[in-house]
């Protein structure tokens, strides 16, 4: 029988390995893609900074250098939130940070090295990005071997330093949650066993505020599924959609909460005040569409409320109607993103109008007529209005980029923010925003076109994370890993009955025999097929999952400062019974008897604690009355935002529109290459000793225009030399000129940008060369262009604005001669005041 046993064993492993060794090529092939496609674009992602920088501490030719340069900065090193360290973030601290201070004296012998480390074993919950509570004992046993190391060097040594000593120190002590509440996390890890946290040995008692605290169970939802004849099984088989139970959750939560503010529940700690909207955490074990549904329930409530804490961009209800919005303005004739902006907010229809208003006859069908064409010739005035309101969108986008476009629904006529707030609620800010932010970040990307930006939009995975401690008198829903290290008075286990079990299994990744370090991730897999090696790394993920879903209970309760309440809802597979691994059913067992109180929305409580009085009318906080009546601007409709000019290019200006006479073949590009020599010389030239220019010159020229003859680089260098020799503007050409100066002024209302060639600024006077290659030069002032005066006068007006009160002198050095030619400041004056008119 054993033998049998191997044999299927091995047959099983076998099959598994043809189908993966596939899947390893293609992974392998796409991960070696994925690589180079980084590299070519020189980014990196969070993995990689870990790792390279573990490797830059630990592996590279650098690594010595470098602690030993770490070893003078610092002395201390903190790490908090140890429990979430992963094991390539403790390679950094450790063999790389820390490695220092165990392996002698160092840079400062005498100096105490402190490595200070704060995590609880207890709220380690993020296994799904590598961290784990083995991680955690792992680098404490490291730290103390490397300590026993240092110790044993030190008596070797005879050396009269001794390393500190290694201090193990229990966390048990709160500033957040009251003694009620935190008895009863003792009782829960006690009824539960240590064990199944993860912990070797069991903890110390919690110490907190000696304030009343509150726990209560709240009887599930659909407990008494059999005898609701309202309650429809088949909701439950519909993908995507709610069941009636969680609805019902939903709905009674808001209820709560409502009745709670209005009530004016009993808050203890800081000093007696009643709740309010901002002081309510609603919790849920994974992030699904109860969150999102607890959020609209309570905003039909009237209760202020964030909006759940991390959703996908495209997500939101509010961004979807201005994304239809943009998808109209793109292609006008997609009916069904056309009936999608007729009944959003943003236009107002119900379903109703759409159906009597877009309605067309089978011959219209048949013909191809589109909605918008159909609406188009319809004569009823509400749906002239609507076409009115959508070709001026239309017009709209033709000509503005995306962010403009967006700004225009949302404050222009279609008024569309507010439109989208009084529907949707406050929490629709934040992914408007968002998107306002999206559309910025694609037209500093690329091209703003609309339909690139839709596009760029579709294929993104952009995700919205609110940030939840700033929520101020808002309730906040999330789930409990976004919770991590937040805290609320009140407090509320949305979903404690789930099923652990009932959700996707979690990925199982199998160490690589010949390198433990690697992992192969393996697909889901049937339970025959897990056997031998992966049986065994099965039913350690198994146990390490189930260990996390008691540690994440503990995270939960914990959040809680003076109340905490429990909830949930059952499923039809449920049967009427709670699951026998949820929270729910392993809290219950803590409360012990049937002594339900009477609950005026949940039907029955079980409590825990001292049950809160309503604190008196007196103590509850009135609203304020404005003192004064709101200003007409205050409601008015925000203008179009104003769109400042593009900065003048004073270059731009100098463009020399002036018929050039033909030239033979390769003329050109010879006249232009030797201007590009000259003026490549005339910016060298002036940092070198005067007596050393000459042979400086020519071994340049030597290097950078060896298809010159001897005789052709002589005749450039000696007309760069003439000009440098040029006694009234060599000091353009000394120690304190500058060379390719970029400057940027606001010339009235005009902003002028641009770059000058040689500037010197002195005291009183301001004077600058502008480098010209023009193949035919003007023979005198008379004959410059005068586009070309325009730009010299911008630069002018330019400095002049930067440096009020200072003359500045400018002139054109035409390097094809070269020639030097100075516009007097009565040339440059009317022209400068044309600049700050003409806009």
């Amino acid at each position: 029988l054993q033998s049998m046993l191997c044999i299927r064993e091995q047959r099983a492993l076998l099959a598994l390995a043809d189908r993966l060794v596939p899947a390893f090529r293609l992974g392998r092939a796409f991960a070696l893609a994925w690589h180079d496609a980084k590299q070519r674009e020189g980014l990196i992602d969070f993995d990689d900074q870990i790792r390279m920088a573990a490797d830059l501490l630990t592996n590279s030719s650098f690594a010595q250098w470098i602690g030993y340069k770490l070893d003078r900065q610092f002395d201390h090193i903190l790490v908090d939130e140890a429990q979430d360290t992963n094991a390539a973030q403790w390679r950094i601290i450790l063999d790389g940070l820390a490695q220092e201070y165990f392996s002698g004296l160092g840079q400062r012998g005498d100096r105490m090295r402190t490595l200070f480390v704060v995590g609880d074993y207890k709220q380690a919950i993020f296994r799904f990005q590598g961290t784990s509570p083995e991680n955690f004992e792992r680098a404490k046993q490291r730290v103390k071997n490397y300590m026993q190391g240092a110790e044993v060097n030190a008596r070797e040594q005879r050396s009269n330093i001794r390393p500190q000593q290694l201090h193990d120190l229990k966390l048990d002590r709160s500033f957040r949650t009251v003694q009620p509440v935190l008895n009863f996390v003792d009782r829960v890890i006690g009824e539960i066993g240590h064990a199944s946290f993860g912990l070797s040995e069991e903890p110390k008692e919690h110490v907190g505020d000696d304030l009343p605290g509150y726990v209560a169970l709240w009887r599930p939802v659909g407990a008494a599924v059999v005898e609701d004849e309202d309650f429809e099984e088949t909701d439950e088989g519909l993908e995507g959609w709610l069941s009636k139970p969680d609805r019902k959750l939903a709905e009674q939560i808001a209820q709560q909460v409502k009745q709670w503010i209005d009530g004016g529940f009993p808050l203890l700690k800081g000093s007696k005040r009643a709740a309010n909207a901002g002081d309510v955490m609603v919790l849920v074990r994974k992030r699904r569409e109860l969150a999102g549904l607890i959020v609209a329930r309570l905003h039909a409530a009237g209760v202020p409320v964030a909006g759940v804490d991390r959703l996908r961009l495209g997500a939101p209800l509010a961004v979807r109607d201005l994304v239809a919005a943009l998808r109209f303005a793109a292609q006008p004739f997609d009916d069904l993103t056309l009936a999608n902006l007729l009944v959003s907010p943003l236009v107002g229809w119900s379903q109703e109008q759409l159906l009597a208003h877009g309605y067309r006859d089978p011959e219209e069908h048949k013909a191809g007529v589109t909605l918008w064409a159909h609406l188009r010739k319809t004569s009823h005035p509400v749906v002239a209005v609507v076409v009115e309101q959508l070709v001026a969108l239309l017009a709209k986008a033709d000509y503005d980029p995306p962010q403009a476009l967006l700004h225009w629904l949302l404050v222009g006529p279609w008024q569309g923010r507010r439109k989208l707030v009084a529907r949707l609620g406050r929490e629709a800010n934040d992914p408007i925003d968002e998107l306002l932010n999206a559309a910025s970040a694609y037209a500093m990307a690329a091209t703003p076109s609309l339909a690139g930006f839709l596009a760029w939009f579709d294929a993104g995975e952009g995700e919205l994370k609110r940030e939840a401690d700033s929520a101020e008198g808002l309730v906040r829903v999330m789930t409990v890993h976004g919770a991590k290290g937040l805290q609320a008075p009140i407090v509320i286990l949305a979903d404690a009955s789930g099923d652990p079990k009932s959700g996707p299994g979690e990925k199982l990744d199998l160490a690589d025999p010949a390198n433990p370090e690697r992992l192969l991730p393996l697909p889901g897999l049937r339970a025959d097929e897990r056997v031998g090696r992966i049986a065994e790394a099965w039913d350690k993920l198994q146990a390490d999952m189930e260990q996390e879903h008691w540690r994440l209970l503990y995270v939960a309760m914990t959040r809680a400062e003076e109340a905490l309440f429990v909830a949930g809802a059952l499923t039809s597979r449920d049967k009427g019974e709670v699951p026998p691994d949820s929270w729910y059913a392993r809290l219950r067992l803590l409360f012990g008897t049937e002594d339900w109180v009477s609950d005026p929305i949940w039907g029955a409580r079980l409590e825990w604690g001292d049950e809160p009085v309503l604190v008196p009318a007196d103590v509850v906080a009135a609203p304020i009355a404005p003192s004064a009546p709101l200003p007409d601007w205050l409601s008015a409709p925000a203008g179009a935002e104003p769109r400042p000019p593009r900065p003048l290019a004073p270059s731009s200006l100098g463009e020399d529109l002036s018929a050039e006479p033909p030239t033979a073949p390769g003329l050109h590009s010879q006249a232009a290459q030797r201007g590009v020599l000259i003026h490549k010389l005339l910016e060298r030239l002036p940092g070198i000793a005067a007596d050393s220019r000459n042979d400086a010159g020519l071994r340049w020229l030597a290097r950078n225009a060896p298809d010159l003859g001897h005789e052709a680089r002589g005749e450039l260098l000696a007309h760069a030399m003439r000009v440098l020799s040029e006694p009234d503007w060599s000091d353009l050409f000394g120690p304190n000129a500058l060379a390719e100066v970029p400057i940027a002024a606001l010339v009235g209302d005009r902003m002028v940008a641009g770059t000058i060639d040689r500037l010197l600024i002195g005291k009183q006077k301001i004077r600058l060369i502008d480098y010209k290659t023009t193949r035919r030069p003007p023979e005198s002032l008379v004959a410059i262009p005068e586009a070309v005066l325009k730009q010299m006068a911008a630069y002018a007006a330019a400095l002049e604005a930067a440096y009020p009160g200072r003359t500045v002198e400018a002139a054109l050095l035409y390097t094809q001669t070269p020639r030097l030619i100075v516009i007097p400041a009565d040339v440059l004056s009317p022209l400068k005041q044309d600049l700050q008119i003409a806009q």
